[in-house]
């Protein structure tokens, strides 16, 4: 599993913006709302980051502290809308957690395209990522979060469905601070 200092390495310009210190998220909190404990990379890339963007096309929300239930009423939004889909039959078999097997929002683009960890086991950093791009194709990347935002940005896993023209290899940094 990629650590953060991979995705630093990647995205130059993103290790300006970590937190001196880690940020004091309560995950505690969040995994007693949602059920489960989020993967360890992830937690890594909260406890350093607030919610940033990435070339204006990536949108990696991250959890503030103190406002740990904000952040999970955002999940339970995304979830929402996937039970919707998986309804009307649109997330060709995957479904929704606390489901077994079930999606966990993390991620998203500025383009409609989303990123879920399937809750495939009690480790959770086994999930693989879910993508379900705007064109409608679903598919799984089993390295995890920030493995995933590296080769996204390094160009090393393909990007079925999404655009080929964005996160370019200098990429900008835009980080939302509350």
């Amino acid at each position: 599993m990629l650590r953060i200092s991979d995705l630093e390495r990647a995205v130059r310009g993103l290790s300006v913006h970590r937190a001196s210190a880690p940020r004091g998220v309560n995950f505690k909190e969040i995994s007693a709302l949602l059920g489960v404990n989020l993967p360890s990379d992830f937690r890594e890339l909260a406890d350093g980051y607030p919610t940033f963007e990435i070339d204006g096309f990536l949108r990696i929300p991250l959890p503030n502290p103190g406002r740990e239930r904000d952040f999970v009423g955002g999940i339970f939004r995304e979830l929402e809308v996937l039970r919707d889909l998986e309804e009307a039959e649109m997330t060709e078999g995957y479904v929704v957690h606390p489901d077994p097997g079930g999606l966990i929002p993390w991620s998203e683009s500025l383009s409609g395209d989303v990123f879920y960890w399937r809750v495939s086991s009690m480790n959770p950093d086994d999930w693989p990522v879910v993508v379900n791009s705007r064109s409608h194709e679903w598919w799984e990347f089993s390295g995890g979060a920030v493995a995933f935002l590296v080769g996204l940005v390094d160009g090393s896993i393909e990007r079925k469905g999404l655009p080929a023209n964005v996160l370019g290899s200098d990429p900008k940094v835009r980080v939302y601070v509350t």
